[in-house]
């Protein structure tokens, strides 16, 4: 395999986490070629200290600019042919990172989606309304990309069922062309299913696999509401030309 792969991980006060994650990611891709890209979010621990002492790119937001943003930072300095965005707080398994990237290596598919839903799948640390909140928010965007996209750009997205079952996964792959190809504004935890919404727009071929994940119960149901809403709004707002992105 000739292909460069960039691990990147958005990381906020994961201080608890970071180093072991990083340590199994380069266990896990010892037979690529790989970097790993840490992207400090303005935390108040010393995540930005522990990610660096463990030899891996560090980069740095003197103040949260939300998860979004810290992607770009990550995917903007990465050297790879293909791009891995993991979330930092050792929710997911890194050992899962050579099957999330292999569609893509055997160009099967353009966006991979790691999925905590998918038949396969071993999810531990079951958090109701976190499942309650994705079930449902996958649902509301397999019917957008699949029904009102094509509508909306005049059939040039073919309507067909794509089902999407973890719209909201933070562990995703995609090639670095494939990356900027899609028109992306957000800044916050809406560019997991922005990217999805993107890469349908733009006839990308989206599959999932399965993952192993630990379900963390630390988001409370007020932000789980408050984040579904914010992407709701925001694909609606793509949908109807108020956002095109660049």
């Amino acid at each position: 395999m000739n292909e460069k792969v960039s691990v990147i991980i958005p990381a906020k006060d994961e201080a608890n986490s970071i180093g072991s994650l990083i340590s199994r990611i380069k266990e896990s891709l010892s037979a690529y070629d790989y970097e790993v890209i840490v992207v400090d979010d303005g935390s108040k621990d010393n995540t930005k200290d522990i990610a660096r002492s463990s030899s891996v790119m560090t980069l740095s937001h003197d103040r949260s600019l939300g998860k979004g943003a810290a992607m770009k930072s990550g995917a903007g300095s990465a050297t790879g042919d293909i791009f891995v965005f993991l979330d930092g707080d050792g929710a997911h398994y890194p050992e899962d990172i050579p099957s999330v990237i292999a569609p893509i290596l055997q160009n099967k598919a353009d966006l991979i989606i790691g999925s905590r839903n998918f038949h396969g799948s071993e999810a531990s640390g079951f958090y109701l309304p976190r499942r309650v909140a994705n079930k449902l928010a996958s649902f509301i965007t397999s019917i957008i990309i699949s029904f009102f996209l094509p509508i909306v750009t005049s059939f040039k997205c073919p309507m067909k069922w794509i089902k999407v079952a973890d719209a909201e996964s933070g562990f995703k792959a995609i090639s670095r062309g494939n990356w900027h190809r899609l028109s992306l504004v957000s800044r916050g935890f809406e560019i997991e299913t922005e990217m999805i919404y993107e890469a349908a727009r733009n006839k990308l071929a989206i599959a999932e696999v399965p993952i192993s994940c630990n379900w963390k119960g630390g988001t409370s149901s007020l932000s789980i509401l408050r984040d579904s809403w914010k992407t709701v709004k925001l694909l609606v707002r793509k949908l109807t030309g108020e956002v095109k992105g660049r």
